[in-house]
């Protein structure tokens, strides 16, 4: 898979997750299960973690969470590991500016 289009799918699951912790907000929520943001269109795994974990996560817009192992050497180095998932984060100016331009707290709504 073209590495343009492996960030592009992480950034499309990022947007799912950026729905489900507002969601989770609004009920008072410290956790939620939120979708793995891998590379891996196919994936439908889920990921359990605290609220305020995944707010660190979105505060670097080229970070993102994916389940253990589910990491891609080639546009992401790992950065961080919670027991059941990962934080790593994209490098490589291209892909970086990708994630950056699709990065839903950054884009006009």
């Amino acid at each position: 898979m073209d590495e343009a289009k492996m960030a592009r799918t992480e950034s499309a699951f990022r947007e799912v997750n950026e729905a489900i912790a507002k969601t989770a907000a609004k009920f008072d929520a410290s956790e939620t299960d939120f979708v793995c943001e891998c590379a891996d269109p196919d994936c439908a795994h889920r990921i359990t973690a605290d609220l305020e974990d995944y707010e660190k996560v979105r505060a670097d817009p080229t970070h993102f969470i994916v389940a253990d192992g589910h990491d891609e050497p080639r546009i992401e180095r790992i950065v961080e590991t919670h027991g059941e998932y990962t934080v790593v984060e994209k490098f490589g100016a291209r892909i970086a500016r990708i994630v950056r331009a699709l990065n839903p707290r950054t884009r006009p709504a």
